[in-house]
C-alpha cells in the first residue's frame, strides 16, 4: 500500500480510501461488513468514508471495527440524514449539527471522529456560518479532531478560502474533470488535504440494469451520458472493456495532489483488485492527455457546461 500526507493535517493516509454508501444504503448484514473492513484494513487500507446520511453505514463500522480504531482514519460527513430526536431543528443550525456529530460518535462507537465534514451545503450556508461554528466547538471539546468540506464547484473554491477548512473531498473521475481546472490547484496552494469520491463514476459503461440500487442515482445518468458523449473506447487505450474499472481508477491515482481516492464496494474481489490497481501506478501522460482532450472536446459540444456532480 501506498500512503501520503493529507496536507495540513498531517495525517499519513493511504493513497486507497474504502467508501462506505454501498454497505449503507445496500443493507449489507453484519458479518459481510466485518470482513470486507477487517480485509481493509489488513491489507493497509487506513481511511474509511462513511455520512449520517448513508443509512445504517455509521453503525455497522461501529459494531465491525471499533476495535480496530487506532488502525484508521475515520472520516464521516453531517447536514444530510436524519438525527434521530432532533428532527424538529432547522437544517444546518448551529444545534442540529451538535446533535448530528454526538450521533455519530454514539454509532461509530468511538471517542473522536478524525475529520468531519459539512456535506455538500451550499455557499449560502457556509457564509452563514453556524455550521462552521458547531464543529468548532466540537472540535475545541476534542469530538472532532479536522473540520472539512465534501462538495464542489464554486461551493468548494469558497469553503477552500475558509481558514477553518482542512480537508476537501471532491468528485473525480474520467467523466467528471471540472475540479481539476481550478478547485485541486487551489486545495494545492491552501495545503488542504484532498479525497477524491466517484472515481470509477458509477460504472458508465455498464447497461444501468446490470447495477445495484445504490447506484441508481441522477449522477450516474448525466456519467453515462457524457461517458457515451466522449466516445471513449478500450480499444483506443490498448484495453478490454473489462479493463474499464481499473482504467478509470488509475486516471485518478494520476494525480498526486488527490491524497486518497476513496472506492466504494460490497465484494472483497473488487476490493482486492483496486488493490492490485495501486500498483500499476498512474497511467502515463500521454494517455492522460487524450482522457482529458475527450472530456475537453465533448464538453464544448455540449449544450452546457460539464459541472462537477456534487
Amino acid at each position: 500500500m501506498e500512503y501520503t500526507v493529507l496536507g495540513k493535517t498531517g495525517y499519513k493516509v493511504s493513497r486507497l480510501g474504502l467508501g462506505t454508501a454501498e454497505i449503507g444504503f445496500e443493507h449489507m448484514q453484519t458479518a459481510a461488513v466485518s470482513e470486507l473492513l477487517l480485509f481493509a484494513l489488513d491489507h493497509g487500507i487506513n481511511l474509511i468514508d462513511t455520512a449520517r446520511g448513508y443509512e445504517q453505514s455509521e453503525e455497522l463500522i461501529g459494531k465491525t471495527v471499533a476495535h480496530r480504531r487506532r488502525d484508521f482514519i475515520l472520516v464521516t460527513k453531517c447536514g444530510y440524514g436524519e438525527v434521530e430526536g432532533k428532527e424538529f431543528l432547522p437544517p444546518w443550525s448551529k444545534e442540529k449539527i451538535a446533535a448530528s456529530v454526538d450521533q455519530s460518535l454514539k454509532k461509530l462507537r468511538t471517542d473522536h471522529i478524525d475529520i468531519m465534514l459539512l456535506h455538500t451545503c451550499s455557499k449560502e450556508i457556509l457564509a452563514k456560518g453556524e455550521a462552521l461554528e458547531a464543529l468548532l466547538v466540537a472540535k475545541e471539546k476534542g469530538k472532532i479532531r479536522f473540520i472539512g468540506y465534501s462538495g464542489d464547484n464554486e461551493e468548494a473554491i469558497y469553503a477552500l478560502s475558509l481558514p477553518e477548512i482542512d480537508v476537501l473531498e471532491m468528485s473525480l473521475n474520467v467523466t467528471d474533470q471540472k475540479n481539476l481546472e481550478k478547485v485541486l490547484p487551489e486545495a494545492k496552494a491552501k495545503n488542504v488535504g484532498v479525497l477524491a469520491k466517484r472515481p470509477l463514476a458509477n460504472c458508465p459503461w455498464k447497461d444501468p440494469t446490470e447495477l445495484s440500487p445504490s447506484y441508481a442515482r441522477e449522477y450516474g445518468a448525466e456519467y453515462r451520458k457524457r461517458f457515451e458523449q466522449m466516445r471513449l473506447k478500450p480499444e483506443d487505450f490498448g484495453v478490454e472493456k473489462k479493463d474499464w474499472p481499473k482504467f478509470f481508477l488509475r486516471f485518478v491515482l494520476s494525480f498526486p495532489e488527490v491524497h486518497s481516492v476513496i472506492v466504494g464496494t460490497t465484494k472483497l474481489e473488487h476490493l482486492f483488485k483496486n488493490i492490485e490497481t495501486l500498483q500499476e501506478g498512474p497511467l502515463e501522460a500521454s494517455v492522460l492527455q487524450k482522457v482529458k482532450e475527450a472530456f475537453r472536446k465533448a464538453e464544448q459540444n455540449s449544450a452546457s457546461p460539464w459541472l462537477a456532480q456534487g
